[in-house]
C-alpha cells in the first residue's frame, strides 16, 4: 500500500506548531510498549498482519475503496552544507558587523564616509546580526484509492499545505554596535534643507574662487597676491570642495532627496571628522577672503539606530536597494501538487487474496509497478519573499514507483521501494541573481526563467515486524537524489538585469526512520472488529546529506486508513 511521500522543502519552510522530537519519541515508546503487551494476548500470531512505515506493495482490495487522511510534520532549523557538515540553517549571515560585505550597495557611503572623517580605516557596521533560521510544515494529504480490479488499483493524493518561514533576524540587540543610524533626510524635510544649504555654501565659496581665479589671469588684475602666491593651491581647494560636495552628497543628500539609507551618528567619531573636514574648507576659502561657509554648517546626522526589529525595512525600504516585501515569518497556504497514479501487481504469492496474506502464515512474495503523472498545481516561489518556501515545486511530473515485498515469516518481512519523478520543463518567475545565503542581501529583481528540475530518485529499504495481529514496528532506510536544477533567463522582462544562465547543484540526502501501526485489517478479516483501519505514526530524522545545501529535514507523521469492501474470511 503506498503511502504519500513527504514533502521536503528547497532553501531555503508551517503555522501549526509541530510535536517536539522527544514527545514524539515517548508517544512512539508508548504505543511499542502497548503492543508488545498486546503480542502476550493474542491468540494466535498470524502472517503478515499489520503494515507499517513507508510504501508496500499490498493490493487494494477488487471494488474497494481506501480513504487516507492525516498529517505530516516537516520541520529543519540545520541544512547539510558542502565543507561545513551539518550546520545551523542560515548560520553564515550571523555576524558581529553587518555592514558592507553584505550590503556592498553600501559600499559607496562607506568611502565617502571615510575620506569625509578622514578615518580610512572606517568599517560601515549596522551591528551584530543574530540569524536563527527556522522551517515549518504541516502536510494534511488526502488520498483515495480505488481497486480497479485484484490487481490493478487507482490513487489521487490531493495535500493541503501549510509552510511557515519563522527565521528571524535581531539586528543591534544591544543597541551600541553600530557606528551608523538612520539618515534623517528620508523622514525629515528639515534635514534635507540643513544639507542643502551646506552643499549651498560650499558651492557658493567654490564658484567664488573659480571666478577669482579666473579674474586673476589677467595681470592687471588686482586683489589676487593670494591667488598669484599659491595658484595650484587655489586651484587645489576648488578640487577639494567640488569632490566633498560630492561626498557630502551621497552620503547626506541634498535639499531634494535623501542620500545613503545610514549616515554617521550625532556626537560620534566619524561625525566630528566630518565637521573637522567642512571647517578646514571654511578656514581656506577665508584665506581668499571668501566667508560663504558659516561657522555652524553642518550636515544632519542620524540620532537613531536600527533596532532588533530593522531587518524587515532593510530588505524591503528600497533606500537600501535590497528589492524584498518580506524578510522571514511568512505563511503560505493551499492546495499542493496533486498527484494521480495507477499500479499494478506483477506478482503475488498470496494471488492478490486478502485473507489468504492476513490468515496464511507462510513466506511470499509480490511487486507491483506504479505510474503517474503530478499536476503542479502549487505554484512557485514567491519571488517578493526574501526566504520563501513554497508549498509544492508547482511543476507537472512523470511518477514511478516499484516495490517488493518479501515475507520472511509469519511476523518478519520488509519492503523495497524505488521512486523516480521526471519533472517537466517550464516557465516561472525567478529571482534574479539566483540567491543564496552569501548574496541573500544584494540588489534583486524578477524575470521569467525556463526551468527544467533535476530528475528525482529514492530509494527506501523498510524492515517490518509483526507484534500479534493488531500491532507492529517497522524501521526505514531512506536515501533521496536531486538532480541539477537548470534556470535560463534568456529575456529578462521589466527588469535592468542581463540575462543570465545557472544551475543548483545536485544534492543527496538519507535518513532513517521507525514507526509504530495498529491495524484491525486480520481481526476484520476474522469477523472479530467492526471497521477494516489502520492508523500509523512514523518519526523520520535526517542522517546526511552531500552535494548542495541540503534541507536536514525532521518528519513526524500519522496517518488513518479507513477500507471498504474489505473481504472477510
Amino acid at each position: 500500500m503506498p503511502t504519500p511521500s513527504p514533502t521536503v522543502c528547497p532553501l531555503p519552510i508551517r503555522t501549526s506548531r509541530f510535536p517536539q522530537v522527544p514527545e514524539a519519541l515517548r508517544a512512539a515508546l508508548t504505543l511499542v510498549s502497548l503492543a508488545l503487551a498486546a503480542s502476550t494476548l493474542a491468540p494466535r500470531a498470524m502472517a503478515q498482519p499489520v503494515a507499517g512505515v513507508g510504501d508496500d506493495a499490498i493490493p487494494i482490495p477488487h471494488g474497494g475503496f481506501r480513504f487516507l487522511v492525516g498529517g505530516l510534520w516537516n520541520d529543519y532549523r540545520a541544512v547539510f552544507a558542502p565543507g561545513d557538515g551539518k550546520r545551523e540553517l542560515f548560520a553564515t549571515l550571523g555576524t558581529d558587523r553587518f555592514g558592507t560585505t553584505q550590503l556592498p550597495q553600501l559600499q559607496a557611503a562607506e568611502s565617502s564616509i571615510r575620506a569625509l572623517s578622514g578615518d580610512s580605516r572606517f568599517s560601515l557596521s549596522l551591528g551584530a546580526l543574530e540569524a536563527q533560521g527556522e522551517v515549518r510544515q504541516s502536510i494534511a494529504p488526502f488520498t483515495i484509492d480505488y481497486g480497479v480490479t485484484r490487481r490493478l488499483s487507482l490513487r489521487v493524493l490531493v495535500p493541503y499545505v501549510e509552510s511557515r518561514d519563522a527565521t528571524q533576524f535581531i539586528l543591534n540587540r544591544a543597541g551600541r554596535g553600530a557606528n551608523v543610524g538612520r539618515n534623517p533626510a528620508f523622514v525629515n524635510a528639515a534635514s534635507r534643507a540643513t544639507n542643502g544649504a551646506v552643499l549651498t555654501q560650499i558651492e557658493t565659496a567654490r564658484a567664488a574662487l573659480v571666478a577669482q581665479l579666473t579674474r586673476c589671469v589677467n595681470t592687471t588684475a588686482t586683489g589676487c597676491d593670494a591667488i598669484r602666491a599659491n595658484v595650484a593651491g587655489a586651484q587645489g581647494l576648488v578640487n577639494r570642495a567640488l569632490q566633498t560636495s560630492v561626498q557630502l552628497r551621497t552620503v547626506y543628500g541634498n535639499a531634494e532627496r535623501a542620500g545613503s539609507p545610514v549616515v554617521p551618528l550625532v556626537n560620534s567619531t566619524q561625525h566630528a571628522g566630518v565637521l573637522r573636514t567642512i571647517d578646514a574648507l571654511r578656514t581656506d576659502f577665508g584665506a581668499y577672503g571668501i566667508t560663504s561657509i558659516a561657522a555652524s554648517a553642518a550636515p544632519a546626522a542620524a540620532t537613531t539606530v536600527l533596532g532588533p526589529a530593522s531587518m524587515t525595512t532593510v530588505a524591503s525600504d528600497t533606500s537600501f536597494g535590497v528589492g524584498y516585501e518580506r524578510l522571514g515569518d511568512t505563511r503560505r497556504a493551499g492546495i499542493g501538487d496533486v498527484d494521480l497514479t495507477a499500479t499494478f501487481l506483477v506478482f503475488d504469492t498470496f494471488q492478490a487474496d486478502q485473507v489468504r496474506r492476513l490468515l496464511t502464515p507462510t513466506r511470499g512474495i509480490r511487486s507491483n509497478v506504479s505510474m503517474g503523472w503530478r499536476f503542479g498545481t502549487a505554484g512557485a516561489d514567491r519571488t517578493e519573499d526574501a526566504f520563501d518556501v513554497p508549498i509544492g515545486e508547482g511543476a507537472n511530473a512523470l511518477l514511478v514507483r516499484s516495490t517488493t515485498d518479501l515475507m520472511f515469516n509469519r511476523r518478519a518481512w520488509v519492503s523495497a521501494t524505488v521512486r523516480a519523478v521526471h519533472p517537466i520543463a517550464d516557465r516561472v518567475n525567478v529571482l534574479l541573481p539566483d540567491r543564496d545565503e552569501a548574496t541573500a542581501f544584494l540588489p534583486v529583481g524578477s524575470a521569467t526563467a525556463a526551468r527544467a528540475l533535476g530528475n528525482r530518485l529514492e530509494v527506501e529499504l523498510a524492515p517490518r515486524y509483526a507484534v500479534g495481529q493488531f500491532f507492529g514496528v517497522s524501521a526505514a532506510y531512506l536515501w533521496r537524489h536531486w538532480g541539477a536544477d537548470r534556470f535560463d533567463v534568456a529575456n529578462a522582462e521589466g527588469t535592468a538585469l542581463e540575462a543570465s544562465r545557472w544551475k543548483t547543484p545536485s544534492r543527496s540526502l538519507s535518513a532513517a526512520a521507525v514507526g509504530v501501526t495498529f491495524s484491525t485489517l486480520a481481526s476484520y478479516t476474522r469477523g472479530r472488529s467492526r471497521f477494516p483501519a489502520e492508523v500509523i505514526y512514523t518519526h523520520t530524522t535526517p542522517l546526511s546529506g552531500s552535494g548542495g545545501v541540503v534541507p536536514a529535514v525532521s518528519s513526524d507523521r500519522l496517518e488513518l486508513r479507513v477500507y471498504t469492501g474489505f473481504p472477510r474470511r
